[in-house]
């Protein structure tokens, strides 16, 4: 897997880039890894709907490249920097209101020089958005095509425990695309990684159309912490 810092305007972004040629042993453990949390996921949508379990699968491993892209820029962030680092826990979260708006979502818990840090990974699967609008390059009526989530509430979860930090990752492609993708290249859109902090001071509320939710967002993306930012804050470099 290779990273690559992207510019657009003057966000940074990163894309985690995978190859078979490279990489097939991790994609066929990611893969083996995805069908056994399929087994575990509730087959039926929030909305109701049947997803059948190809369906899932694809899902989850977009999810999977998410997460395991994360982690890789987390160690070798602590490796440069000689950091002490453990990944101490790591786990699929079915969270059913963000299913309605398309997203995965992975808790990771991070000790760093002895600080535990708990990170929200999120990740979504954009196939008719340019990268420009995905963080907000141009605006229209004033919006981003995308938020960075934070916390919520809902009639069915009043409550939640804020994490300290939120990443989310964009697959700019069709779910159904993504196995055939990894027998040749796929890559992940690294796009934010942003703390508590600034989503309580920067961000604001919004339903984003569900009836009786309220998400902690920000909109636009590129009004939010670009990830290499985001990561060293992550790892105590600033």
């Amino acid at each position: 897997m290779k990273f690559i810092v992207s510019t657009i305007q003057e966000y940074e972004y990163i894309v985690a880039r995978y190859t078979y040629h490279d990489d097939r042993a991790l994609i066929n453990k990611l893969y083996g890894k995805a069908c056994k949390l399929a087994n575990k996921v509730n087959p039926h949508s929030s909305g109701g709907l049947y997803r059948d379990k190809n369906t899932i699968i694809n899902k989850l491993l977009g999810g999977l490249l998410t997460e395991y892209s994360v982690s890789e820029l987390m160690k070798k962030g602590a490796k440069k920097y000689e950091l002490e680092y453990e990944e101490i826990n790591t786990s699929f979260i079915q969270d059913e209101e963000l299913v309605k708006l398309g997203f995965n979502q992975i808790d990771l818990e991070l000790k760093i020089n002895g600080k535990h840090v708990s990170i929200e990974i999120r990740s979504s699967f954009s196939y008719k958005t340019s990268v420009g609008r995905l963080f907000g390059y141009p605006l229209i009526n004033g919006k981003g095509a995308f938020s960075i989530i934070g916390w919520y509430t809902s009639s069915s979860k009043p409550k939640e425990i804020k994490k300290d930090y939120y990443i989310f990752g964009i697959h700019q492609y069709y779910p159904s695309k993504i196995r055939e993708m990894l027998n040749s290249t796929v890559e992940v859109i690294i796009a934010s990684a942003v703390s508590k902090n600034t989503l309580e001071t920067e961000g604001y509320d919004s339903t984003l159309k569900q009836n009786g939710a309220k998400f902690r967002v920000i909109n636009p993306i590129k009004n939010s912490t670009p990830p290499l930012d985001g990561i060293k804050e992550i790892l105590g470099l600033r």
